[in-house]
Parts: C-alpha cells; sequence; structure tokens
C-alpha cells in the first residue's frame, strides 16, 4: 500500500508470530493434557507496541515481514486497530508462538516456531519501505528476534539509514540483534535485567548491581533505558532524570506482551510532553493493564486516573545538569 504520512510512530517486526496461548491445569511432560481454554491472536513485540499505542490515542504505521500464506489474521487485527499497514508480505507462513499457561505452578512455557526466511530482495524492498514511511524526528520502533537468515548487520543497516533521515530508534531485542543495534546507535532501549546482563557481559545480583549496569548503559551507549524488573516494576533512565516506578500488586492474566505495553507507554508519554516522571508512570500503567488481560486493553479513562495515581515513581539519584 502507499504510505499516508498520517501517523506519528513507525513499529517494526521482522518476525512477527501468531501467538497462541493454552490454558490446562497442570503441565506435565510426555502426558496427554485437555486444555481448558485457548486464546489465539496477531503477535509480535512491535505489533503489541503499536497496538498498545493505537488504543491510546496514536496514530501508527507498523512495519516487517509478514507470511503470505497466512495474512488475515494480522490483517483483521491492523484494521480493527486502525494500524497502518506497511509490512512487506514474502512466501510462507508467519511463524506460530505457543505459550502454554500452567494454573497449579503460575509459569508458563513457550515454544516458538520457525517462520519465513526473507531474502536480501525483500529486506531491500523493507528499507525502501521504512524510508517512504518515516520522516524527520520520528520514532521508530525496532523490536524482537530476527527472521532466519537475516544477520544483525541488517539491523545496522537499518538504523544507520533510519538516523540518516533524522529518526529516533528506540529497540526492544536480545543477543545480538540488541547488540547490534546498540552499537549502530539507539536514542532508548528496553532490555529486561538478564538481556542487560547478558549484552554487558555480567551477571547483575541483585538491584544495586542492576542500576549499577543500567547506568554504565545509559552514560556509555543509550541517552534513554528502560530496564524492566519484572513485578518490581521498571528503571527509567534518561538526560533529565534516574526513576524506579512500581505498580501495587496486580491479577495476572497473562505476561505476553506486557513489556511491551510498558514501552508503548512509555513512548506515548514522550508524544504527549510528559515529564519524565509522568513517563514513567504511564508506562507501567499500560504495562498493568496488559498484565490483566489477554489481549492488548486500556481501562477507561476514569480507572486509568486512578491506576496512574496509584503507581510509585521515585527518583534514585539526583538530576544534576
Amino acid at each position: 500500500m502507499s504510505p499516508k504520512l498520517s501517523h506519528q510512530i513507525i513499529t517494526v517486526t521482522l518476525n512477527p508470530a501468531i501467538d497462541q496461548t493454552v490454558f490446562v491445569d497442570h503441565l506435565v511432560p510426555g502426558t496427554m493434557h485437555r486444555a481448558n481454554r485457548s486464546h489465539r491472536q496477531a503477535g509480535g513485540k512491535g505489533i503489541n507496541v503499536g497496538t498498545m499505542l493505537s488504543i491510546g490515542g496514536a496514530s501508527v504505521a507498523v512495519t516487517g515481514f509478514l507470511g503470505e500464506a497466512n495474512p488475515s489474521i494480522f490483517e483483521s487485527h491492523f484494521r480493527h486497530h486502525n494500524l497502518e499497514d506497511g509490512f512487506v508480505r514474502v512466501p510462507g507462513e508467519t511463524r506460530t508462538g505457543i505459550k502454554i499457561v500452567d494454573a497449579k505452578s503460575d509459569s508458563t512455557t513457550d515454544l516458538n516456531l520457525p517462520g519465513p526466511a526473507p531474502t536480501k530482495a525483500q529486506c531491500d524492498r523493507l528499507m525502501k519501505q521504512l524510508l517512504k514511511l518515516v520522516m524527520p524526528g520520528m520514532w521508530v520502533v525496532i523490536s524482537g528476534s530476527l527472521p532466519v537468515g537475516v544477520a544483525p548487520s541488517f539491523l545496522v543497516e537499518m538504523i544507520g539509514q533510519l538516523r540518516a533521515a533524522d529518526a529516533k530508534i528506540a529497540v526492544d531485542s536480545s543477543g545480538e540483534a540488541l547488540t547490534a543495534a546498540i552499537e549502530a546507535g539507539v536514542d532508548l532501549a528496553k532490555p529486561n535485567a538478564d538481556e542487560l546482563a547478558e549484552f554487558l557481559g555480567e551477571t547483575p545480583k541483585g538491584f544495586k548491581s542492576v542500576l549499577k549496569a543500567a547506568r554504565q548503559l545509559h552514560h556509555d551507549r543509550v541517552p534513554n533505558l528502560i530496564v524492566s524488573l519484572g513485578d518490581e516494576g521498571a528503571l527509567f533512565l534518561s538526560e533529565k532524570a534516574e526513576l524506579m516506578a512500581s505498580a501495587p500488586p496486580v491479577q495476572v492474566v497473562s505476561t505476553v506482551g506486557a513489556g511491551d505495553s510498558l514501552l508503548a507507554g512509555y513512548l506515548q508519554g514522550l508524544l504527549r510532553g510528559h515529564s519524565a516522571p509522568d513517563c514513567a508512570r504511564l508506562a507501567t500503567v499500560y504495562a498493568w493493564s496488559r498484565l490483566e488481560s489477554l489481549v492488548s486493553a486500556l481501562p477507561d479513562d476514569e480507572t486509568l486516573s486512578k491506576r496512574l495515581a496509584r503507581v510509585i515513581v521515585q527518583p534514585i539519584a539526583p538530576y544534576h545538569p
């Protein structure tokens, strides 16, 4: 489709997935199970980010690679959430990610199937599509894993061209993809504690160690850094503040998309011109809302305001300009 240039932000999902969540009473390997229920939806980290941004009122273009054999679930999702579809179709089926939720242990087992492998020509086509969609000063969010056969060097090339177009780059990935993106130069990154440790080649133990590692990465490489800490909350480090935000205890329905929603809420705050504490607060409420739902959703305005008031945002250290 022809880009409309009506969007405020772009998300890139190179390796999307159909999320199939299956609920069982107790998972016992090697035995037969009867599922209590299941839920199937379009997924992928960048799509999750874009969906929450759109629900919150932002205009969003989504792009990446999509299997041409099974696009209908994604196309329906894009229409329903008013997402501008900039995905490049490639031969084959978009992969499925199976998540088995064990009610007894309150744990989730992930089975991530492989997806299609884009060719060099299709990677070039995606790059051209991105450059048509992007405008100076616009945020581009690159999220998730790399497809089969796509090297981290493709991310380096992508980020280089986007930076030349004066875009602002946010990344949420892991392993070689995260390393390549950070070394190429990004404006925002959102690792969790384990991903942060892997990037730095360390093993942070406890909050102080994680904070030290986060400060190191923020000071050396990343102007805006979010480190998700699970049910403890998240760290938000920027040029204006170092903050820790946490929500009250949440009735978790599913953890799928919670980290993506955290990033979406923070970016939503940036788009609205919020202060650093208010961006952290909105990010936390977006993640809170996603934890309580199988699908991307936000509560009504009254409930949202009440939740914002219940989020605790504390400065970690004074800011010295």
